[in-house]
């Protein structure tokens, strides 16, 4: 869905349940209830590891979950989806916390491989994204993520040789 295509939720009626557009982990870790998914992208977004961007696309999965499921969903992601998101839409924001600004893609790769979230290592976190991007929309490309990848990969690779 482009940004101005995205339904009104004042006049959606939620006895037809909701959809939530997933661009990070919810590809590979879905809401626990769905009906049904669609892989689409969202225009004049990106994705990005100090939470802003310009332009190009963000890919990622749509879940329709069923009316009688609404309510929890919502709850589940509201607790899941920290750190300064909007409800509904969980976009990170320069204005939360957990937000770093832009950085040169070797400091990212190096906080990505050296912190952990909530939900754990920040690193596998990183890892699953570019697997399931390239599951979900193969030929497509993420430099950022992908590029990410690759640096996070090779300190990986160094920690464990350094063992």
């Amino acid at each position: 869905m482009a940004p101005n295509d995205t339904p009104n939720t004042n006049t959606l009626q939620e006895s037809e349940g909701i959809w939530v557009f997933g661009y990070g982990s919810l590809i590979w870790k879905p809401p626990i209830h769905y009906e049904s998914k669609q892989i689409g992208y969202i225009k004049n977004y990106v994705r990005r590891f100090w939470q802003e961007g310009h332009d190009t696309v963000t890919w990622g999965v749509a879940f329709k979950i069923p009316t009688d499921d609404v309510e929890a969903t919502r709850a589940y992601l509201d607790h899941r989806e920290k750190n300064g998101y909007t409800a509904m839409v969980y976009i990170g924001t320069t204005d939360n916390e957990a937000y770093v600004g832009p950085a040169p893609a070797d400091d990212i790769a190096k906080q990505i491989h050296e912190t952990y979230g909530p939900s754990g290592w920040n690193a596998e976190y990183l890892l699953n994204l570019a697997e399931a991007l390239r599951e979900i929309s193969p030929g497509v490309r993420d430099d950022h993520v992908f590029e990410l990848e690759k640096l996070v990969k090779a300190r990986i690779e160094k920690s464990s040789s350094n063992k």
